[in-house]
């Protein structure tokens, strides 16, 4: 039996749905933190559980010709990129592997002809939101980062981020500087907000860029709005950076670390910026959802177009439109597109999407998916042909699900960025007569363990 503190020799034999190399000893799973595929190493138990253990890894014995030196300097220290010291073309194998065992043993299904992973057309770079916390740093002064792993109290002062451009590295070195001179000048306003205590005013800055026009969005969330200065930080911003279409200041009163405005307390510029995917154009907020990684998102959407199998004829739900980008992207090749939606905001700019691509078929609802949908066939007047689902990381409700089935679409095509919430909505969707067709894993996240997969549903038993 392994015990804390101990060290041995071990094989590492794949990655885990998390980034962690697995391997064996006397047939015990251990998982190990920063190891790579195919690799001898020495490690030291850090945790025993029941079923598995946990290490660290001490010493590389032998190895993996997938390891290549990390190119960020804070990798390991931060909680992001965990999959840097691997090489990209091993990093894309493990993701199909990973989905497709998530899927068969989950889902106790097994999806045929699976599709191989569709690489990001960018590895660096990619991100067009980034969301950082704000702290303080060992020389008191201002730290924006990230939390450190295992440590929600401390933030991991972020000079450069790899995952976003070099414009928003220079906006978020631009806000480093402006609030720590503003901590100066007010010592009692510009004070980082302890998730401890919950006491202090700094919480998070949000940047969001547009990959087509360079054009970027940035907002400051505190927990007070006792300054005077932020108008003016605003002003200089927008001078400094010409491609700055908008900046919000909101309150963030709540005990969670979410990045999540409550309050709008000021605004200058615009509240949203403009992004293109192939023809199409969309109008993305501050806080609307939008595919984090836009020339990805493309090639994600051509697939969910190729597995709607529509001939313009089809009546689409759209589940979890967010800002209709989907629905819209289909629109040219239904005959009508209905989008649902939670957040406002985002149904707002759908909207203004559906106007600005012409896409008069689309029709965008806001409102919990469990209760709107049972007022949606009073709208289209007939059934749903396709159900296109693009749900949060932790699926769907139990009764929003079984609403969706009940619809008895022939076709439902379900996109996530959660293979497990995947492989277990998976499960329910074969129970209720649906088989899973094709699976097309599109890698949205180079670098991380996250992927995002695609699956087509035919329906074999009638509502």
């Amino acid at each position: 039996m392994l015990k804390k503190g101990q060290e041995t020799e071990v094989t590492i034999e794949r990655l885990a749905f998390g980034g962690r190399g697995v391997a064996r000893v006397n047939g015990f799973v251990v998982f190990v933190d920063a190891a790579a595929p195919a690799e001898r190493a020495r490690v030291r138990i850090t945790r025993v559980k029941p079923q598995y253990a946990e290490a660290q890894l001490t010493e590389i014995l032998q190895p993996s010709g997938a390891r290549v030196e990390p190119p960020c300097p804070l990798f390991g220290r931060c909680g992001g990129c965990k999959l840097q010291h691997i090489t990209y073309e091993e990093q894309l194998r493990q993701k199909q592997s990973q989905v497709e065992e998530t899927l068969q043993h989950l889902g106790g299904v097994e999806v045929p002809s699976p599709q191989p992973i569709l690489p990001s057309p960018e590895q660096w770079g990619y991100r067009n939101k980034m969301e950082f916390a704000i702290g303080k740093a060992s020389d008191g002064r201002i730290a924006i980062g990230f939390h450190t792993p295992g440590d929600f109290r401390t933030v991991l002062d972020v000079e450069r981020c790899l995952l976003q451009s070099d414009q928003l590295n220079a906006v978020l070195e631009f806000f480093r500087h402006e609030l720590d001179a503003l901590a100066r000048r007010e010592p009692e306003f510009a004070v980082p907000y302890d998730p401890v205590s919950h006491e202090g005013v700094l919480r998070h800055l949000i940047l969001r860029e547009s990959k087509s026009s360079g054009q970027f969005l940035a907002a400051l969330l505190t927990a007070e709005k006792n300054s005077r200065a932020i108008p003016d930080l605003a002003q200089k911003l927008l001078r400094t950076f010409p491609s700055c279409r908008g900046f919000i200041w909101g309150l963030n009163r709540g005990v969670s670390d979410v990045a999540r405005m409550e309050e709008k307390v000021f605004q200058l510029g615009e509240g949203w910026m403009e992004e293109r995917l192939g023809d199409k154009r969309y109008r993305v907020s501050m806080f609307s959802f939008f595919q984090t990684n836009s020339r990805a998102a493309k090639a994600l959407y051509d697939v969910v177009r190729e597995f709607a199998e529509l001939s313009g004829r089809e009546q689409v739900l759209d589940a979890y439109c967010g800002t209709g980008s989907i629905g819209i992207y289909l629109a040219d090749a239904a005959q009508r597109v209905i989008g649902i939606e939670v957040v406002r905001e985002a149904v707002w700019d759908a909207r203004h999407n559906a106007q600005l691509n012409n896409a008069t078929n689309c029709v965008f609802l806001a409102g919990e998916m469990r209760e709107v949908l049972p007022t949606v066939p009073t709208i289209v007047g007939g059934k749903f042909d396709r159900v296109i689902l693009d749900p949060p990381r932790g699926g769907m409700d139990k009764r929003s699900l079984k609403l969706l089935i009940g619809i008895g679409a022939p076709i439902l095509v379900y996109v996530s960025c959660n293979p497990a919430t995947l492989a277990r909505d998976t499960a329910t969707l074969v129970a209720a007569g649906y088989r899973p067709e094709r699976a097309q894993p599109v890698d949205m996240f180079p670098h991380t363990h996250h992927v995002e997969t695609v699956v087509k549903f035919r329906r074999e038993i009638s509502p």
